[in-house]
Order: C-alpha cells, then sequence, then structure tokens
C-alpha cells in the first residue's frame, strides 16, 4: 500500500515539474520573441529616467537628435527592397551554389565572400534574408551535421557584420561614423573596406579549414544543386531596370563622395536616389517594395535616444578627457578606446555601442588627435564590428538569423532537427571576435 502511496505521489511531483519546466519554456519563447521590443522600452524608458534625474531638459535632447541616420537606415532597406525585386540576388546564391558543386568547404567560403559584399553595399539584415531560402534548401539536401551548420551560419553572421563596416553605409555604426563628420564618406571607404576585406578573408580561411573535404562520389550534391535549379528554374532577372538602379546606386555614392555635407547632407542624397530608384521601378513595370521593418527602425531609435541623454550629461566628455590626460601615447589611447568598445558592443550589442561611444570619439578627434581622424573612425567601426560578433545578441542581424535558421528545420543523417541559438554560437562567437580584434590592433600598430 504504502508502495502505491509512494509511486501516485512521485507521479504527482513529476507532473507538477514537467507543469512548471513547460512552463518556464514558454515564458522564454514568449521573451526570445519580444526581445527586441523589451529592449526599445527598456532603451527609451531608462533614457527618459537619467534625463530627469540629472535634469537634463528632453526638448534640448531631441533638438539634437540624429535623425539623418534614422533617415539613411530607412531609405538603404527601401533601396535594397528595390533590388531583390530584380531576382540578382536569387542568381547570385545559385550560381554560387552550382560552382562550388555542392562541396561543403567551398560552399562556406563562397558564401561568405557574398555576405561580405553584398552586405557592404546594401542593408545587411535584408541581404541576409535574400540568400537564406537558397542556403536551406541547399543545406537541406545536403548531408550536413549539427558542426557544420554552427560553423556556416558562424561565418554568415561575421561576415555580415565585417561587410557591414566597409563601406559608410552597410550598417548603422558605419551610417553614424558617416553623419558625425570625423571623416569624409570616400576616406572612410578607402581606409575601411580593405581593412575589412582581409579580416574577412581571414575568418573565411579560419573556419573554411574547420571544414572537411567531401568523401563521397558527389551523387548527393549533385541532387542537391538538381534540386535548387528545379525550384528557381522560372526566376525572372530584371537586368534591363538592374542596370538603371546600379546607375542610380552609383550616382549616390559619388554624391556622397564629393558633394559637401554643408551643400547637400547625406540623407537627403539618400531620398533623392530612392525617388529616382522609386520611378524607374514603376515605370518598368517592378513592384516597388516600400515596407521596411519599423520594430528595428525603433530599436535603433532608442539606442540613438538613450545616447543623446548620456551625452548630455557630459558624462562621456569626462571619460574622453580622462583616457586623453592618462594616456599619452596617440596609439595606446586608440587601442584603449578600441577594446573598450568592443567590450561595450558585445554585451550591449553593437546599436548602443555606437551611438554612446561616438561622443567620445568626436571628443577624441579634436584633440590632438585631429590628423588622426580617418583612422580612427575605422577602429572606432572595427571595434564595434569584432565586440557585434562576440554574442549572438551583439550582431544586428543575430536574432533574426538565429529564428530563421531554427525554423528552416535543417536536419542530421538521423532526423533529428538541428538547432542554432545562443549557445551554440558562444564559442564560434568567441574566436570570431578575437579574430576581428586582433586584426584592427595590429593594423592600428602599424599605420598610427
Amino acid at each position: 500500500m504504502s508502495n502505491i502511496v509512494s509511486m501516485k505521489f512521485k507521479n504527482q511531483v513529476h507532473r507538477k515539474n514537467s507543469k512548471s519546466n513547460g512552463e518556464k519554456r514558454t515564458l522564454f519563447l514568449a521573451l526570445s520573441k519580444n526581445a527586441s521590443l523589451l529592449l526599445i522600452a527598456i532603451m527609451f524608458v531608462a533614457g527618459s529616467t537619467i534625463a530627469v534625474a540629472t535634469k537634463v531638459p528632453v526638448k534640448q535632447v531631441m533638438s539634437s537628435y540624429s535623425y539623418d541616420v534614422l533617415v539613411i537606415l530607412v531609405i538603404m532597406e527601401l533601396f535594397t527592397n528595390l533590388i531583390a525585386e530584380t531576382g540578382i540576388m536569387q542568381l547570385l546564391a545559385i550560381k554560387i551554389a552550382d560552382i562550388s558543386n555542392g562541396k561543403k568547404r567551398l560552399c562556406l567560403m563562397m558564401f561568405g565572400g557574398m555576405m561580405f559584399l553584398i552586405s557592404s553595399c546594401l542593408n545587411n539584415i535584408t541581404a541576409v534574408m535574400m540568400i537564406l531560402p537558397i542556403v536551406f534548401v541547399l543545406l537541406k539536401t545536403l548531408e550536413v551535421d549539427r558542426k557544420y551548420v554552427s560553423v556556416f551560419f558562424a561565418v554568415i553572421l561575421a561576415l555580415s557584420n565585417t561587410g557591414g563596416a566597409a563601406s559608410p553605409v552597410g550598417d548603422f555604426p558605419a551610417i553614424v561614423i558617416m553623419t558625425s563628420g570625423i571623416t569624409s564618406f570616400l576616406s572612410y571607404l578607402t581606409h575601411a573596406f580593405p581593412l575589412f576585406a582581409v579580416t574577412s578573408t581571414v575568418l573565411v580561411v579560419v573556419w573554411g579549414l574547420q571544414v572537411k573535404n567531401d568523401v563521397d562520389d558527389g551523387a548527393v550534391r549533385k541532387l542537391a544543386i538538381s534540386n535548387l535549379k528545379s525550384q528557381y528554374k522560372n526566376i525572372n532577372i530584371r537586368f534591363d531596370v538592374l542596370k538603371l538602379l546600379a546607375v542610380v546606386f552609383v550616382g549616390m555614392f559619388l554624391a556622397w563622395s564629393f558633394v559637401p555635407q554643408n551643400i547637400l547632407p547625406p540623407e537627403v542624397i539618400a531620398v533623392l536616389g530612392y525617388v529616382v530608384a522609386m520611378v524607374i521601378c514603376s515605370t518598368k513595370g517592378v513592384k516597388v517594395g516600400q515596407t521596411t521593418d519599423l520594430k528595428s527602425v525603433l530599436t535603433i531609435a532608442s539606442f540613438l535616444f538613450f545616447a543623446q541623454v548620456i551625452s548630455q550629461t557630459g558624462v562621456l566628455n569626462l571619460i574622453a578627457a580622462y583616457l586623453q590626460s592618462n594616456i599619452h601615447n596617440p596609439k595606446l589611447l586608440v587601442m584603449a578606446i578600441m577594446v573598450i568598445t568592443s567590450v561595450v558592443a558585445g554585451v550591449f550589442s553593437a546599436g548602443p555601442a555606437a551611438a554612446a561611444m561616438m561622443p567620445i570619439i568626436i571628443q577624441v578627434c579634436n584633440g590632438p588627435l585631429n590628423a588622426y581622424s580617418d583612422w580612427i573612425a575605422v577602429a572606432y567601426a572595427a571595434a564595434i564590428c569584432a565586440g557585434s560578433s562576440l554574442f549572438m545578441w551583439s550582431a544586428t542581424a543575430g536574432f533574426i538569423l538565429s529564428g530563421k535558421v531554427n525554423d528552416a528545420s535543417i536536419q542530421e543523417e538521423s532526423g533529428k532537427s538541428i538547432s542554432w541559438g545562443v549557445g551554440q554560437y558562444m564559442k564560434f562567437g568567441f574566436v570570431n571576435y578575437v579574430i576581428q580584434i586582433s586584426i584592427a590592433l595590429i593594423a592600428m600598430t602599424i599605420i598610427l
């Protein structure tokens, strides 16, 4: 009798524990899905609280608000949508899969290179979203394991960051730098692109060597390529529209490079370019995608608000003055700022780091290091880029990429779905961070 009572008690405890664990998982999933919304609320509430506590007028904060950054960010996403409608991204991804013949190491290297180039010109989140459908079709047909999937998407995430930092319009931190006035569009591009191209090459080679060479007869890989081609055989590439959009895009780059910001601000050039591109697509019968991710816009808006509040308190000026007064060697000063910035970017994500640390960079560039301002801008971008590759939440596209990979249900040979998230990325992120910050520090040691 006592055994029966004991068994019933154990079953009740087990059911309660299972229910409790289920509720915890449900709560965790709900929090993870709404993490960006919680972050937006926290940043606005924290910023407002600090402003009230330090008696900084919010109206004064908004009078110095970086609206130009938001405008460029939205416009570049809309412009990317127009390019996506031509079908060129899908064609490039299919060509890469075909040229690589489905070989896992070559696929990783070539898709990584494509990610870098696309992210350097276009919004990196949108660039990631455009190539994922082709990648998923390929990986589902190939015989991939958990390690390969982790390595593959660790490379994609890291190179979306390096690509975004390689040009002044690739990602939020680069846009903040371009609109800050410490460097010009052309100077940033010519200084940053080579550095981040080298960094990306090192990342691709390091992770590519972690992938074993294919030892099969190639039948599975041929089937994967055939499957991919069959699914995208009816794709229509609008080269006539793409050529015109390329001309507009080059025109925007030239205007950003050579027209002074006080005559024609970067955000106005972006709007003019998009309007022309929109007219071209409309007259050519191409769908004009005018949708944007409002959540990402609000996230960036909250970062800028919080950073502006902190800037108005004068704390950042004190930090900049302290660093300059205690570190007299220009190289060591820049390196100290880089390490601090990279850690802030890693812990709090690239957006807050870019917005919060920018006033310190401006203060330093207006001081005795004015002659090095172009390289300091690149060093700052490199530090943010390294930090944004440290954790899943640090990268702009981190959680979005993780969610899409998990929804795709890529399976191992055993039939078990492969998950990819914060835990799976952790060790890869640390290596990505070390490689990127090391290359950046070495480069600044040589150059400055």
